[in-house]
């Protein structure tokens, strides 16, 4: 979050005075810049997530080894924070969940049912949930339940390594958009600096003031789709 309350303010002043030669005009980009902070937000909530879906599928590893000895779901959690050893610390989403799930069968005597539901729901993520309604059909049906774990493990793994590939055939694409995007910016900044008195009747006019509004639109403009058209729904 801070990232984006300090950069936001630093690029519309810097757009500002580069397009507009204003600090006046730098506070508005400011101001624009910052009613994209849900954009950004939704963007940190994407990569959460994907960074959760990973450590799930570690979970998923240490649940099966435990429920192939006969732990049950308690055990298995609490025998989870070992196995990982150096892998995740406390700060890692996964190892603050499990603490909690194990916290709650503990202290407020919940299902393990309902903690592993309650876990997908706080995820967001529809492959937490779907394990947790497999992990309640198997424990009312009595099904094999290490054949469940290992089916899910392997669902979300190649779930992420779809991902992991499409995210490596369009990095070159977003990298070539946002060069485009970027690349009138860094010739305005060219001209501003080595050819000051051509930008002039840029900063003296209206009709400069609109052409560097335009450029500066067109430019977002082509950021945005770029990002949107290369953008992975996960």
């Amino acid at each position: 979050m801070w990232r984006f309350f300090a950069g936001a303010p630093a690029l519309g002043i810097i757009l500002g005075k580069i397009y507009f030669d204003s600090w006046l005009a730098g506070g508005a980009l400011t101001a624009v810049l910052l009613m994209l902070y849900p954009c950004f937000r939704r963007s940190e909530e994407e990569k959460a997530k994907r960074e959760l879906l990973i450590q799930f599928r570690d979970l998923l590893y240490s649940l099966s080894a435990s429920f192939s000895v006969g732990r049950n779901m308690k055990q298995a959690l609490t025998e989870s924070l070992d196995f990982w050893g150096n892998t995740y610390t406390g700060s890692d989403p996964i190892v603050t969940e499990t603490k909690r799930m194990i916290r709650e069968m503990e202290e407020a005597n919940e299902t393990d049912v309902k903690v592993l539901k309650d876990f997908g729901e706080r995820s967001g993520l529809r492959d937490i949930r779907d394990f947790a309604n497999v992990y309640e059909s198997c424990k009312t049906t009595g099904g094999d339940m290490g054949r469940a774990i290992a089916r899910a493990t392997e669902v979300i793994g190649d779930r992420i390594e779809m991902d992991r590939e499409l995210r490596s055939m369009m990095a070159a694409k977003l990298s070539e958009g946002r060069i485009v995007g970027t690349a009138p910016v860094v010739l305005v900044l060219a001209m501003r600096v080595f050819s000051p008195e051509y930008m002039e009747p840029v900063y003296s006019s209206p009709s400069g003031a609109i052409a560097a509004l335009m450029s500066l639109g067109l430019s977002a403009l082509a950021i945005v789709m770029t990002e949107r058209i290369n953008r992975v729904d996960f």
